[in-house]
């Protein structure tokens, strides 16, 4: 099926610009770290260990680049890459979910089917990463993190009136009993 006028390119281009932001970003980072990091001061030590696995990264973005640029001049031939935005690539810390916070507290949500608070999710969420929060700034962050994706999701989500308030998904809910995640009706 051929590409119609409407989409001739647009979502392509737009998608591609994204990406070139976020590679480009990436990019300035690997060359240029933060002086924090290339400091001997928390962390340091892996940080220069792992010099070798961000200097294939670079060289694959290297890579990349151009063809990227060359397939949105296709579509867009005014388009400059110095126009485009870099994006910083998100910290990501070794004590945290593989998909963050939010993702592995929803994950909990739909495996679990029971109305749980958000330190309930945290502690499961902990458990199953086999991470430690115990320090308090590590605790805090991650509860404010759950806390902030479950009131931005009201959508999908029943919150009871309690407190501290318990949250369970729309899709587990029946009446005013709750479902098991493995569910009730014998399937």
């Amino acid at each position: 099926m051929a590409l119609g006028r409407k989409n001739s390119g647009k979502q392509l281009t737009s998608h591609l610009k994204r990406l070139y932001g976020r590679l480009g970003g990436e990019l300035r980072w690997i060359e240029n770290p933060p002086k924090l990091r290339q400091k001997k001061w928390r962390g340091g030590e892996a940080f220069a260990a792992e010099a070798a696995e961000r200097e294939t990264r670079a060289e694959e973005i290297r890579e990349a680049l151009p063809h990227i640029v060359y397939v949105i001049q296709m579509f867009d031939p005014e388009w400059a890459p110095e126009q485009e935005k870099l994006i910083r690539p998100l910290r990501r810390g070794p004590n945290r979910p593989p998909h963050g916070w939010a993702d592995a507290a929803f994950d909990v949500l739909r495996e679990d089917g029971d109305w749980l608070t958000v330190r309930e999710m945290l502690d499961r969420v902990v458990e199953r990463h086999d991470l430690s929060v115990d320090d308090g700034p590590a605790y805090v962050q991650a509860y404010g993190a759950i806390n902030a994706a479950l009131k931005r999701a009201q959508r999908g989500l029943v919150k009871d009136g309690g407190q501290p308030p318990r949250w369970a998904l729309k899709s587990r809910q029946r009446g005013n009993g709750t479902t098991s995640a493995a569910g009730e009706d014998g399937w």
